[in-house]
């Protein structure tokens, strides 16, 4: 019993430092820019365009102060539009639209067209487009941009500020982290599961010193001698069911970034 709480105790102490280990990575290995801006082509004064008018001027004067912010830390351009463009009928159109805006105002941090992120929200057609360039695309996935768009649309229809607020806080985020740390897992939930794994293996090493304390040799014999059962199972017919995993298309968008962009589209 005793070598059995000495394993538990190991476990436990050999999992605490791993979670130690590993909140000190995620803490340490974050990008932070350090580069001023070097970008003198581009000519555009402000980073707020709601065309849509769904912002008040309150709430674009806070905007336009998170992404200055937002922008020194990362070394990109950040850009977001409202519009009401009945013509941006398709997701591919809205991409080209951010894209083609995104390079004719010369955006970038280090350069004309060079590293930022621009997200376009059309809502006449509820379609999203959030393009990524430079530092910005080569340190956010396809999945990263995705999550990124998912988790505005869930919330803008209801408060276009709040979730404009979490779009920038979020690509200034996901930008920083390193690019094999993108880890989208709230910690509670981390520590829930190591709590979780810790008490299977706890119950596991007790069931199985239970089990040695109460089998002994009289256990499966008889006090008049030994009787052995020849037990069979016979399968006649074996039949399995595979069915096609349903996709999720409400939000996302199977079109990618192009022209050397990348990027995550969806609808809200």
């Amino acid at each position: 019993m005793a070598k059995t709480y000495r394993r538990i105790l190991i476990f436990i102490v050999i999992l605490g430092v791993l979670m130690g280990l590993l909140g000190k990575k995620f803490a340490g290995d974050q990008y932070v820019n350090i580069e001023p801006r070097k970008n003198t082509e581009c000519t555009l004064t402000k980073r707020v365009f709601d065309d849509a008018d769904v912002l008040t001027d309150e709430e674009e004067k806070n905007l336009e102060a998170l992404i200055a912010e937002k922008e020194e830390l990362i070394g990109g351009d950040l850009v977001l539009i409202t519009t009401n463009d009945a013509s941006l009928d398709t997701m591919e159109k809205l991409r080209d639209y951010a894209q083609n805006y995104y390079k004719e105002n010369k955006l970038g941090w280090d350069q004309p067209i060079g590293s930022g992120a621009i997200y376009v929200d059309d809502w006449e057609t509820r379609y999203t487009w959030l393009a990524t360039r430079g530092i910005v695309k080569d340190r956010l996935s396809k999945d990263n941009t995705d999550y990124i768009v998912d988790e505005t649309n869930d919330i803008v229809n209801k408060d276009p500020y709040k979730a404009y607020t979490r779009l920038i806080n979020l690509i200034a985020e996901e930008t920083q982290k390193s690019p094999m740390f993108h880890i989208n897992i709230s910690p509670i939930w981390v520590l829930l599961g190591c709590l979780v794994v810790s008490l299977i293996f706890v119950v596991a090493q007790l069931s199985g010193q239970v089990g040695k304390d109460t089998v002994k040799k009289s256990t499966y014999v008889k006090k008049d001698g030994v009787q052995m059962n020849d037990k069979k199972d016979v399968f006649l017919h074996s039949h399995v069911t595979r069915t096609k995993r349903k996709s999720d298309d409400d939000s996302g968008s199977s079109c990618s970034g192009t022209d050397d962009f990348g990027g995550s589209g969806g609808s809200h």
